[in-house]
């Protein structure tokens, strides 16, 4: 068993956590190479969008198998990067593999962003290359981020070409949809 038992999940996410931490979260624990492939063609101006500077505290949201965390941390080399996800096969990866690399600035939760206690004011920056878009209650893990951010921190988000973040915009703009 996993540390699902001791995860603490909005009851709105539990769905999610169930699958993320079972067979789901197996699953892309397994095929970790091909997912990490399959977004390679933006992974480098997804990390440079983010502006991580050489001492900033990065939290990693969804980070999976740790890709994005372990990046991430390279980049804030006299800082930290904390990757969170609610795969407790991922989370292990990606422990893993940050330690064959010897990366020890990175580190590895098993949590719900939407409520986890993160200190306030403690990250400069948040990264979310897919893991946003589960968010059962969305403003309430953007406002729980926020308020792990310190004042003027960024948040970088990813998102695909499918995703849209106002689905109105295109309409608006005389374009198709």
């Amino acid at each position: 068993m996993t540390e699902a038992a001791a995860l603490h999940v909005d009851p709105a996410n539990a769905e999610q956590a169930r699958a993320w931490d079972g067979d789901e979260g197996a699953y892309w624990a397994g095929n970790a190479g091909q997912f990490d492939r399959a977004v390679a063609a933006y992974h480098e101006r997804f990390l440079a969008a983010a502006v991580i500077g050489c001492a900033d505290r990065v939290l990693d949201i969804g980070c999976g198998t740790g890709q994005t965390t372990r990046d991430a941390a390279r980049a804030a080399a006299d800082g930290v990067a904390l990757g969170v996800d609610l795969s407790g096969q991922m989370i292990a990866l990606a422990r893993r593999l940050a330690a064959g690399q010897g990366i020890a600035n990175a580190r590895f939760e098993q949590a719900d962003a939407q409520i986890h206690p993160f200190p306030a004011a403690s990250f400069d920056v948040a990264i979310s290359r897919t893991g946003t878009m589960f968010f059962a209650d969305p403003a309430a893990a953007f406002a729980n981020i926020a308020r792990a951010l310190r004042p003027g921190g960024l948040a970088g988000l990813a998102r695909t070409r499918t995703q849209r973040v106002d689905p109105g915009a295109d309409r608006r703009a005389g374009r198709r949809t």
